[in-house]
């Protein structure tokens, strides 16, 4: 385990994402607007029509992963996860009308009537994620 200790707290940004926005992209595309290379999430909640994500299948060496698409009514429950050097890494509690989902948040999940989420800024810290032999992120000090 290593750990990394920022210096603070920073700006909280909460977004508003209305109808056919996509989660991931609307995310990227505020934190690069405002300049904002680490946070964590700490709430995201609402509606979808689309969810991308994938997940592990098992326990190789090197993960493998299934990558899943829904097209359905979706309730977001949930995201956690962090931004390091600018790139979100968030994983989604979904639910449709029949089964509960989870896994890793991937582009063009689209929001159907509105998502919630906030964020919140992480200063003094020089971090960048890199893959290591066995092709899993780790964080490096920049």
């Amino acid at each position: 385990m290593r750990t990394f200790i920022g210096e603070g707290l920073g700006r909280v940004v909460v977004l508003n994402l209305q109808r056919d926005e996509k989660v991931l992209e609307s995310i990227r595309g505020q934190l690069a607007e405002l300049g904002i290379k680490n946070a964590i999430i700490t709430s995201a909640i609402g509606s979808l029509k689309k969810a991308v994500f994938h997940r592990v299948t098992g326990f190789e060496k090197s993960p493998v992963d299934e990558f899943v698409t829904l097209e359905n009514p979706i309730e977001l429950a949930s995201l956690q996860g962090v931004v390091i050097d600018g790139e979100p890494h968030f994983h989604m509690v979904i639910s449709d009308l029949g089964t509960t989902y989870t896994g890793h948040l991937e582009e063009e999940t689209t929001v159907v009537y509105l998502a919630e989420i906030s964020l919140v800024e992480i200063k003094g810290l020089a971090l960048k994620r890199v893959k290591d032999k066995n092709n899993i992120a780790v964080f490096e000090e920049k």
